[in-house]
C-alpha cells in the first residue's frame, strides 16, 4: 500500500484530500504545519508528500530547504499543492519538487492521479 503525507493547514482541505487518498487505497498521515510535516516525514517515511507552501510554524519553502539537505528525506517525491503564486520552474529545477499544482486548477481526483503518476512506475 502506498503511503502519502499531506501537509496542509486548512482543516477542510486536509480532510477532503485525506478522504480521497484513503478511498484510493493509500495509507495517509497528515500534518497541519511544516514543522510537524518534517517530523512525520522522518517517522512515517511516505512514498510522496503533498505540501502546501503557506503554513504556520514552518512554511513549505522552509520544509523544502530542510529536506534538500537531509539525506534520509531528499529522495521523497514532493508535490507542491498551493494557491499562492510561486516560481514553478525554480521549485521544479532547484528545490526538488516533482510537480507544482495550483489548488484552484486541480480537482482532488486530478491530484490523486498526479501523485499516482509520481510514485507508481508506469507499465512499459
Amino acid at each position: 500500500m502506498q503511503k502519502i503525507l499531506i501537509v496542509e493547514d486548512d482543516a477542510i482541505l486536509l480532510e477532503m484530500y485525506q478522504d480521497k487518498f484513503v478511498k484510493e487505497g493509500f495509507t495517509v498521515e497528515t500534518a497541519v504545519d511544516g514543522k510537524a510535516g518534517i517530523e512525520k516525514m522522518r517517522t512515517f517515511r511516505p512514498d510522496a508528500v503533498l505540501l502546501d507552501l503557506m503554513m504556520p510554524k514552518m512554511t513549505g519553502f522552509s520544509v523544502l530547504e530542510l529536506v534538500k539537505g537531509e539525506e534520509n528525506l531528499k529522495n521523497i517525491p514532493i508535490i507542491v499543492l498551493t494557491n499562492i503564486y510561486a516560481d514553478a520552474q525554480d521549485l521544479l529545477q532547484n528545490w526538488g519538487v516533482k510537480h507544482f499544482l495550483l489548488k484552484a486548477n486541480y480537482t482532488p481526483e486530478q491530484v490523486v492521479e498526479k501523485v499516482k503518476q509520481t510514485i507508481i512506475p508506469q507499465a512499459a
